[in-house]
């Protein structure tokens, strides 16, 4: 009688996968969830499949998360009974790169190409993590024990090199920036997996880990890596949790919905927003400018034009009563123009797009001054801000506008990220015609790029 074949084998045939891929598929996931890194290798993945012999728990969360089996479920279920609940993962030409795969690509002169994609944080996946930190926020699990423990003079130093990393975001390249965090990403998430700490010294570290993944995010987002920008983001929400902090967790959970709403369900988005007040109910006012923000754009992409409204007036309630806070320090850039910007933002999410380019108006992104002279958002958003805003000019037909608002975003790097440039290029695929986008086309392979 033939063998049947193993469920993980199963599900790996839906996407085409090889073990080799699925191993680095499965390692890339580990680490971006904050688990540490893993070796990628296809041996491991064949022993799961024909030798019985199971992953670690946190191997299994990564693969549950990849197709979307709630971690409740894996508890029950067991090995490998819970991967019949799975659904197939992300198709693997809609993956992010890995960065082997773009150093190859860079050296036969290829210009890396992000796909987009939809989230695989959804459904039954983002509805468990949502409870599981709730839970955890609550109850932060115990110090860990191990041979080798962190000193305070340690800790001391990942906090000092997390918090100047965050400094630099408006002043190195975002492309440099994003190799040393993602670097330093995984140095502080093998620390909290490989050594012993104390309480003081773990929730200082699960802190940093915080910070460091969310910086993360907020360059992936910006580099038009949104899937991976969510993995981050969701990485951030998870150490903060389990770091105790619920202010921080909110504030994961808040940019978590910002990633959520270009690839998730606006439903989804607005469940993390309730999350982040379940768990902060007085937040900060720039929390809370943050939060409104973010149900307003929900609102407008679920069509309901007059509760995105009313956030939006929240909004600038909101940011009328706010002061400079410490706490809130992941918002500093948080001012009128953000909020103009981000009003903007859900006019266009709503079909309004004449009323979002209105208000892109009072703001300085419409200006002929250069962008960073003026705004104190990082260069990065900035040039996200203009993509944005090249979508309501074409939409409106206005192609000679949108082709000045893609140079000023390019121009504002010294060597602009190839992410930045391939998403102006996708921009204007269906005005490939227009002499203006061929003379953008031109300006754009000509950029130094990195």
């Amino acid at each position: 009688m033939t063998r049947p074949r193993h469920p993980l084998a199963l599900l790996r045939a839906l996407t085409g996968d090889t073990q080799l891929s699925y191993a680095e598929l499965v390692a890339d996931t580990h680490e971006a969830l904050g688990f540490g890194k893993l070796y990628k290798r296809r041996e491991k993945v064949s022993r799961w499949e024909t030798q019985e012999i199971p992953p670690d728990y946190t191997t299994q969360l990564s693969i549950a998360h990849i197709h979307q089996v709630p971690e409740e479920e894996v508890q029950r279920l067991r090995w490998p009974y819970w991967l019949h609940l799975g659904t197939a993962a992300t198709p693997r030409a809609a993956r992010p790169r890995t960065r082997e795969e773009t150093i190859d690509a860079i050296r036969d002169k290829e210009r890396p190409t992000v796909h987009p994609a939809r989230s695989q944080f959804t459904g039954p996946a983002l509805a468990s993590f949502i409870r599981k930190t709730l839970a955890t926020v609550a109850s932060p699990p115990p110090p860990a024990h191990g041979s080798h423990q962190i000193t305070p003079d340690t800790i001391t130093l990942i906090e000092d090199r997390s918090n100047t990393l965050y400094k630099l975001v408006s002043t190195v390249n975002p492309v440099t920036l994003y190799r040393v965090a993602r670097a330093e990403f995984g140095l502080t998430t093998a620390l909290l997996t490989d050594s012993g700490y104390d309480h003081t010294t773990g929730t200082k570290l699960r802190l940093a880990t915080s910070r460091t993944a969310h910086l993360c995010g907020l360059i992936a987002k910006g580099l038009g890596e949104n899937i991976r920008a969510e993995q981050y983001y969701s990485a951030a929400v998870r150490a903060a949790a389990r770091a105790g902090s619920r202010l921080i967790a909110s504030v994961c959970l808040a940019d978590l919905a910002w990633s959520h709403i270009d690839v998730g369900a606006p439903g989804e988005v607005l469940s993390l927003i309730e999350a982040a007040r379940t768990i902060t109910p007085d937040p900060p006012p720039r929390l809370a400018v943050v939060l409104h923000s973010r149900e307003a754009r929900a609102h407008a992409r679920l069509g309901e034009i007059i509760a995105s409204a009313k956030a939006l007036d929240h909004t600038t309630s909101a940011l009328a009563n706010s002061t400079p806070d410490a706490a809130t320090s992941l918002y500093t850039n948080i001012d009128d123009e953000w909020v103009s910007i981000a009003a903007a933002r859900a006019w266009l999410d709503a079909g309004q797009t004449k009323r979002a380019l209105e208000q892109f108006t009072t703001t300085t992104l419409l200006d002929d001054k250069p962008c960073s002279g003026v705004s104190i958002q990082p260069p990065l958003l900035v040039a996200r801000d203009l993509l944005t805003v090249i979508d309501a000019q074409l939409a409106l037909r206005d192609v000679e506008a949108a082709v000045h608002s893609a140079r000023r975003a390019v121009s504002l790097f010294d060597r602009t990220p190839t992410g930045l440039i391939n998403q102006c290029r996708r921009k204007f695929i269906s005005h490939a015609d227009a002499p203006a986008v061929q003379d953008l086309m031109e300006f754009l392979t000509e950029t130094p790029a990195i």
